[in-house]
């Protein structure tokens, strides 16, 4: 009896380890094999990405998106880019200065061009932008790499004539940039790909130093006073102290050479609506202090029929030999001058002789842009 107590003293702790052995064995296995079950659950509960839902970057490249080696791309000589920056910048210049928005543009200078190469586009995130739209193949990045054309960056300095402000421009004055396609075949024409790029920081003014056309105006106002004195010398707008006092032919002719300013096609008047709109606009710019010049109907009223057909036909036919004695197109000259708190603009023809004179007063306006000048009164000195 004693021998079977002690036995089981021995093979009882014995047991006991044993289960706590077996126990430490298998533990870790159940534990993994939850972890494996959630983690194939929560795999199947989310659905697999279609292509339109990977993400992108702000090229609008996916994120799998793989480039063709810089080193295959198209190599060209440094005459072949010189060439294709001239080009650029030839075709950038004259658009702007003869294209049809030249109007909005009282100085374009300091033109300059640079050619891209491929391996720039693709590590530029702005660049990339650019010449990424499009289909495969028809894209700007695949034709630069192919070598059928040239991405030329253009910089340049620019000025707008202070009647564009009046419209809203997208840009502002001062240094840009736009970036341009240069076909290698020579046949084919340059493309503007992108808008205006400017890195300037600050207000975007003139530079300073530029002629005024008299002390205490600032350049906007020194050029729509140049402006309003060749318009209304070229409509023969002589004596009157208000738009009211003139001939509706006299009217006519002043929209048609103002307008031109503003970029306004002369077939807007004969639409009675679109004159009565542009031509208050004008109107309540050039000859008032007020800045409602938006919607208002100060000079036409909505009752205002417009200008007849058969009117036009006459006024136009009558518009190269009507303007004041001595005036001279761009090639006149004018005198300017303070008399009290009025600028006087006196016409100068030939021998220094004047016939005509205008004054103007001064609106501060909102911002400098809008600081411009204003008629109140035109005599005849002959």
């Amino acid at each position: 009896m004693r021998k079977t107590a002690i036995l089981w003293s021995v093979l009882l702790p014995l047991a006991v380890c044993l289960l706590l052995l077996a126990g430490c064995g298998t533990a870790p296995s159940s534990a993994a094999s939850s972890e494996e079950a959630a983690a194939q659950t929560a795999e199947e509960a989310v659905p697999e990405a279609t292509p339109e839902e990977q993400e992108t970057d702000d090229a609008g490249q996916t994120a799998e998106t793989v480039f063709p080696d810089p080193a295959g791309a198209a190599t060209f000589s440094y005459a072949q880019y010189e060439e294709a920056a001239l080009r650029a910048q030839q075709y950038w210049y004259a658009d702007m200065t003869t294209g049809e928005m030249a109007h909005r543009y009282a100085l374009v200078d300091s033109v300059a061009a640079s050619v891209v190469p491929y391996e720039s586009c693709i590590y530029n995130d702005q660049l990339l932008r650019i010449v990424s739209y499009g289909e495969e193949g028809e894209r700007a990045l695949d034709r630069i790499y192919a070598g059928t054309d040239l991405l030329v960056e253009v910089h340049f300095y620019v000025e707008y004539q202070p009647e564009r402000y009046y419209q809203g421009p997208q840009y502002g004055d001062g240094l840009t940039a736009v970036y341009i396609l240069v076909p290698t075949d020579t046949t084919q024409p340059c493309e503007v790909i992108s808008g205006w790029y400017s890195s300037q920081i600050g207000e975007k003014m003139p530079r300073p130093g530029q002629t005024l056309m008299a002390e205490g105006l600032t350049i906007y106002q020194s050029r729509m006073l140049l402006h309003q004195c060749r318009a209304m010398a070229a409509a023969g707008l002589r004596e009157f102290t208000s738009p009211a006092d003139w001939t509706e032919e006299e009217l006519y002719r002043y929209l048609y050479y103002r307008g031109q300013d503003f970029g306004i096609e002369a077939d807007i008047w004969q639409n009675a609506m679109s004159a009565i709109s542009n031509g208050n606009r004008i109107l309540t710019i050039d000859f008032t202090a007020e800045n409602d010049w938006s919607g208002n109907q100060r000079f036409l009223s909505a009752e205002w029929p417009g200008f007849t057909a058969e009117n036009i036909e006459t006024y136009t036919a009558n518009l190269g030999s009507g303007a004041v004695p001595g005036y001279n197109g761009l090639h006149t000259g004018w005198q300017i001058s303070w008399d009290g708190d009025e600028l006087v603009a006196k016409l100068n023809g030939d021998g220094g002789y004047s016939a005509q004179e205008y004054r103007f007063q001064l609106c501060d306006g909102f911002a400098a842009w809008n600081g411009r000048t204003y008629c109140v009164e035109g005599r005849p000195l002959d």
